[in-house]
């Protein structure tokens, strides 16, 4: 439509610039009265020639955005439905999870750091795996307590004094943790056997780890949270399945104290208040 009115303004402009010359050759007041009032003329004309082509254009351009204004609607309405997916889909996991969390009368967890010591001495056996730390009762440590340090896992608490405690290591022969893949959430158990890479056990029908998986605390056994890093896998074969843990046990400064509480709900008509578990 554009061309169309270009090439009939063109030419209207052509023939109006060919009569012009030749009648501008003989430059007269009648002559330029003459001119005047034919462009007086059909300049209106030409202006009303020319509407039409652009009504045509303007509806071209309306109908362009509308298509445009189509399109962005369609996205954000398929983009709408996505996020109502989504949206229900996590209310329906939120609500298996309470569910789950009824069926097995599973409370949240709660991790209270105790205390932060400093190794002051270890075992130096073959067959004992254990450091001294210097803090105790007085500062709130007991048996059975889990004790960290920024790598990972170390071990727990196994006998405690005033002002000093004795932990046992992750990696002694008499040390079982539970733990998980955190690949997909497979339960088994750590146990150590006084060399510096412990052992996996326990473990399920086809759950077996793999080099490279990394071992997680699984929060069973109420001593350590769950989600701790313990290690990762280094080795499958016929005499087991070994990990290296996080943190190192040979070259232990300072480590952290904690303790792991799951409050438990009382049952309906249990009273307004919720159990502690008791820890052994």
């Amino acid at each position: 439509m554009k061309e169309l009115r270009h090439r009939f303004s063109s030419g209207f402009f052509i023939i109006l610039a060919l009569a012009l010359l030749i009648f501008g050759s003989n430059n007269t007041p009648l002559l330029d009265r003459i001119r005047s009032g034919v462009v007086d003329i059909f300049v209106p004309v030409l202006d009303i020639a020319s509407r039409p082509f652009e009504g045509v254009n303007d509806f071209i351009d309306w109908t362009r955005q509308v298509a445009i204004v189509f399109s962005e609607n369609n996205r954000l309405r398929a983009e709408n439905s996505q996020l109502q997916k989504a949206q229900i889909k996590a209310s329906q996991l939120a609500i298996d999870n309470q569910r789950l969390k009824k069926l097995l009368n599973v409370g949240e967890g709660k991790v209270k750091i105790i205390a932060a010591a400093r190794v002051v001495s270890d075992s130096d056996s073959p067959f004992f795996k254990s450091v001294l730390i210097n803090r105790g009762t007085r500062d709130g440590v007991k048996k059975g307590q889990a004790v960290i340090n920024e790598d990972g896992i170390v071990g727990r608490i196994i006998s405690a004094g005033r002002s000093s405690a004795r932990v046992l290591l992750a990696t002694d022969i008499n040390s079982r943790i539970p733990v998980k893949l955190a690949s997909n959430g497979v339960n088994m158990i750590l146990e150590g056997d006084n060399s510096l890479f412990p052992r996996l056990a326990f473990l399920p029908m086809g759950g077996k780890p793999v080099i490279g998986n990394l071992i997680l605390t699984s929060g069973y056994g109420m001593v350590f949270p769950h989600d701790l890093l313990v290690g990762q896998v280094i080795k499958t074969d016929e005499e087991g399945i070994r990990v290296k843990l996080s943190a190192k046990l040979y070259n232990l400064n300072y480590v952290s104290v904690v303790e792991y509480d799951i409050t438990r709900p009382l049952p309906p008509g249990g009273g307004g208040k919720s159990r502690r578990t008791e820890k052994k």
